[in-house]
């Protein structure tokens, strides 16, 4: 009798070495050829809340999803914990020290609770304990922590639930390391990326910062990851890889599904009083204190409801989008996204500032002393109650006042995003408005979404 199976996969990847990608890709490929494994889905990468203080460098969960026949789920969970045993032992120097890998499985559809849990762990804070009690009360749900230790649970059981099939969702190409090579500099022409992105760009995503002429698809850390090209078609994204110019064996390519720039974090919250430490949060506020700039070129400005107030900081990374910020003036309506940060470095609760759409913009109003109406010279005034004089040719009027006048601000309504290398995983740029997406079928057998050494595996 077929079964269907879901696997999660979390902290796997640690700063020094190992990726969690890179595992499900191999196992997958395993589990394809022991198992005869049936994928109902793309592998998918599951990005979590990137305010979480204690993430891994991504912030990422791994799901794969299939149906198996003449094999036990049993039979297929111990052989994946046994063969990351082995990974890690490979690739990840004192995995055991830097990591708490865990494996979960569950066996049919992923019920309420599961789905409920993994949406908020990519907006919010989710204790520890939360993950086990959910754990322990799902039929056909187990896992396993490789040290004893369960942090990997709430990203693992993450992955399992976020299922994308009413979601928006996107695509990346992810091509991996010969072994030999890890540790080197990735040999990939960076013009033929740039080139790359001038062809696909309209269906690929932050391929390449113009500002500061530098690549985004490759990685800088040891880990096996050579690049990564994100788009909105899984078609075309090998069509784009082959247009790169590498210069180092490719052994293994995968096709992922992912939540990655969806804004699939960030959270509408009524008012600002419901804003917490760590969550991913879209509001709207007036501006109720104008932006400065700080010490270390960070700018923080404030917003306000009828709840309360909070601030919101553009780092300085984000170069010219403070620019924009700083035209922000008091009493201009606007909404923010972003990660909230608790108190530090003498700020209060705050929001990194991640994108912000300016609703509406306050007129600004300028008084001018009025021009002279015999020779056109703007004039001054001639003391309190006293009128206008022109200093030019002598014409004084008691009863002239200022002249008001409507300024056309800088800063017009829209949305307003930062440069592409500050783009975190789940960020959605302007670009992708849209093309969002809100359906994908329970069960897909894809095609042509591996590729070893050059030819198609599955």
């Amino acid at each position: 009798m077929k079964q269907y199976i879901h696997i999660g996969l979390d902290d796997i990847d640690s700063p020094y070495g190992g990726c969690t990608t890179h595992f499900a890709s191999l196992i997958l490929v395993e589990l394809i050829k022991k198992f005869r494994v049936e994928p109902i889905d793309y592998p998918n990468i599951i990005r979590l809340n990137p305010a979480v203080p204690w993430k891994t460098r991504g912030n990422g969960s791994l799901a794969l999803r299939f149906r198996i026949n003449n094999y036990s789920v049993d039979e297929v969970f111990e052989y994946v914990i046994n063969r990351l045993y082995d990974y890690l032992n490979e690739y990840s120097k004192n995995w055991s020290i830097h990591s708490q890998p865990v494996v979960s499985i569950l066996t049919g559809e992923p019920p309420a609770e599961i789905t409920w849990f993994s949406k908020k762990a990519i907006q919010d804070l989710v204790p520890l304990d939360l993950a086990l009690r959910i754990a322990s009360k799902v039929e056909g749900f187990k896992f396993k922590a490789l040290t004893g230790k369960n942090r990997g649970l709430i990203g693992s059981m993450a992955g399992i639930g976020y299922r994308m099939i009413d979601t928006d969702y996107t695509y990346e190409l992810i091509a991996y390391r010969d072994p030999s090579y890890i540790g080197s500099v990735r040999k990939v022409n960076e013009y033929s990326v740039k080139k790359m992105d001038q062809l696909y760009g309209e269906e690929t995503i932050l391929n390449y910062d113009y500002e500061i002429d530098k690549p985004l698809i490759l990685p800088k850390g040891p880990d096996p990851v050579l690049l990564g090209i994100r788009g909105e078609r899984s078609d075309i994204l090998y069509e784009a890889f082959k247009t790169l110019d590498i210069d180092e064996p490719v052994p293994l390519i995968v096709l992922f599904r992912t939540n990655q720039h969806t804004d699939a974090h960030l959270r509408e919250v009524s008012s600002i009083a419901n804003i917490h430490p760590y969550m991913c949060i879209k509001v709207r506020g007036v501006v109720s204190r104008k932006p400065r700039r700080i010490v270390g070129g960070h700018v923080v400005f404030s917003i306000t409801d009828n709840s309360g107030s909070i601030d919101v900081v553009a780092y300085e990374p984000t170069g010219g989008f403070r620019n924009i910020i700083e035209e922000l003036e008091v009493g201009d309506v606007v909404e923010v996204m972003g990660i909230t940060r608790p108190k530090h470095s003498g700020l209060r609760l705050t929001i990194n500032l991640e994108k912000i759409r300016v609703v509406e913009v306050r007129q600004k109003t300028i008084y001018q002393n009025p021009l002279c109406p015999k020779c056109g010279v703007r004039m001054k005034s001639a003391g309190r109650g006293k009128g206008f004089k022109c200093i030019k040719c002598g014409y004084a009027d008691k009863k002239l006042t200022k002249i008001v006048v409507e300024t056309t601000r800088k800063l017009q309504p829209g949305y307003y995003e930062p440069p592409p290398r500050v783009f975190k995983h789940l960020m959605k740029p302007l670009k992708r408005i849209g093309k969002e997406k809100s359906f994908f079928p329970k069960e897909y057998r894809p095609i042509n979404f591996i590729w070893m050494n050059g030819s198609i595996f599955a």
